[in-house]
């Protein structure tokens, strides 16, 4: 069972009872993606399921984590707390320079846990489109004692730099793009626009086939 198990049975909690973010001015709250399925159906479902989950074929992409994404989206303000008491005092001109240099050196960059399965989720997906990307593994999660210094010290930045301090955390061309499925737009939501491809095309991040022999 993954360490992240506690974690996304919360999440799943949330978006099984129907938690919503207040809707954002010009902006119409959607119902629950849960509206087919009952909660007493939903919360039956074995939770290592959904902390095990990792598509087989990276293009379809796990229901469980789609919902558990929703949670996920509930608990961004906690995160954007922590993150910051967890990586303390650190030298933030330094640190946001490194992350300059890395996304700017790389065509694709992913920011991950090595055990979180949206992280694998994200990687497993660039790879079934043959893209060129370059991993940094933060630590195995955010949990405290997971995640060290320097990686607490990242993650605190990136949350600085674009809101986001939940991983993965995908750049690509030295644009932020987002997670798995959340953020500017997110990597499933540029595959469902047709626009993925396009993007790792354009920033030359997708091997030929002489190179995956």
């Amino acid at each position: 069972m993954r360490i992240t198990t506690p974690l996304i049975a919360l999440c799943c909690w949330a978006a099984a009872n129907g938690l919503q973010q207040p809707a954002q001015p010009g902006h119409t709250r959607t119902a629950s993606r849960l509206s087919h399925v009952s909660r007493k159906q939903f919360l039956s479902i074995p939770f290592f399921v959904v902390a095990g989950a990792s598509a087989a074929n990276a293009k379809e992409l796990s229901p469980l984590l789609t919902i558990a994404s929703t949670g996920m989206g509930l608990l961004k303000p906690f995160f954007a707390v922590e993150s910051g008491l967890q990586a303390g005092s650190y030298d933030a001109t330094a640190v946001r320079a490194q992350i300059a240099t890395t996304i700017a050196e790389n065509p694709v960059v992913v920011y991950s846990y090595t055990l979180s399965p949206f992280c694998t989720e994200a990687k497993e997906l660039l790879t079934s489109l043959n893209a060129k990307y370059t991993v940094v593994e933060l630590g195995a999660e955010w949990i405290p004692g997971l995640l060290n210094s320097e990686g607490s010290a990242i993650r605190a930045e990136l949350g600085a730099m674009t809101g986001q301090t939940s991983m993965p955390h995908v750049f690509i061309k030295g644009e932020s793009i987002g997670g798995l499925h959340s953020g500017t737009p997110g990597l499933v939501a540029l595959l469902e626009q047709g626009s993925l491809t396009e993007k790792l095309s354009a920033a030359s991040a997708i091997n030929s086939p002489a190179e995956t022999l």
